[in-house]
């Protein structure tokens, strides 16, 4: 069995939730691609204004977001911040979205990648385990 190349994500998560359907996989992390970005500057910008109810609205909106692309420690990440933000621990704020950046950066190069690399349903190397 041979360990999986993604690091950030599972790629699966999103196949299953289009139902296996690949030009709909191919659009949502396309269109994940796309608005990622934003919304992780918006909660940036809503943290820097100290705007916990912005910080709470956005990290929950990019939290859905990249769940569904099976993102699960950005998933997390995100949950924590909203979480602070509802508490109005917004002092915590930088120190979390520090940490997330790198994350985030991990979870959109795979995004892309697994653009690519599904073929058929299924991961190019979960295709060539069956072999």
């Amino acid at each position: 069995m041979q360990p999986s190349p993604y690091q950030s994500i599972d790629p699966q998560v999103l196949l299953k939730a289009v139902g296996g359907d690949l030009d709909a996989f191919r659009s949502m992390t396309e269109t994940y691609l796309r608005i990622a970005p934003p919304m992780l500057a918006r909660l940036q910008q809503a943290a820097a204004a100290g705007d916990g109810a912005a910080v709470t609205r956005e990290s929950h909106a990019l939290k859905g977001t990249t769940a569904l692309v099976g993102a699960a420690r950005l998933t997390q990440q995100l949950a924590q911040i909203e979480s602070l933000a509802r508490s109005a621990a917004l002092e915590l704020l930088p120190a979390l979205l520090s940490a997330l950046e790198p994350e985030f950066r991990h979870v959109m190069q795979e995004v892309a990648a697994s653009i690519a690399d599904i073929q058929d349903g299924a991961p190019q190397h979960e295709q060539e385990r069956r072999r």
